[in-house]
């Protein structure tokens, strides 16, 4: 398995596989959120990774900055969209996206990365509830306790809670 960071050749296979690995009303959802975030100009810039095997996009992951609202001086990330097509799941093709792309930020020195997904499956990368707790995300959640975070520095996590706000594509309250 090779993973890379995406290109836009990559967009089409991309898009078939959040087709196909999520469900019919999700993946429309998805499907455009990925779009959205192929053409979002950022700085600092969102990075998409993509899995392939046999030179076919098997998986993909993007990860997109936040932006805090406080004179806080960590940078952040937040992990979003993450699919593997229904025949290479449980082959860690996801955990290989998710490990490369924190070693990726971390190598760019992001202090922060942060996700709303299954605790249990994230939970085995060092993504922790408390950590999330100090990053309020834009909207209320339907399932708070999706919300973990994990510091990728040596930077304190913060005192108290601190507010962001995400690129365009993530800041829609039916993502959340």
């Amino acid at each position: 398995m090779n993973i890379r960071l995406a290109q836009e050749t990559d967009l089409d296979s991309i898009l078939k596989v959040i087709e196909s690995a999520f469900s019919d009303e999700e993946n429309k959802v998805i499907m455009n959120l990925v779009q959205e975030l192929s053409r979002e100009v950022t700085s600092p810039s969102i990075k998409s990774l993509v899995a392939k095997i046999y030179n076919q996009v098997i998986g993909y992951v993007s990860y997109s900055p936040i932006f805090l609202k406080s004179v806080s001086s960590i940078c952040g990330y937040i992990l979003a969209p993450l699919a593997v097509s229904p025949e290479h799941q449980k082959q860690g093709v996801g955990s290989n996206l998710i490990k490369s792309g924190i070693d990726m930020l971390t190598k760019d020195g992001i202090g922060v990365l942060l996700v709303y997904g299954d605790p249990a499956y994230y939970g085995r990368f060092g993504f922790r509830e408390e950590i999330g707790h100090s990053f309020v995300p834009p909207y209320t959640l339907q399932y708070p306790f999706g919300w973990t975070g994990m510091m990728l520095t040596d930077t304190p996590v913060p005192e108290h809670p601190i507010q962001f706000e995400c690129v365009s594509p993530l800041s829609k309250p039916d993502l959340w």
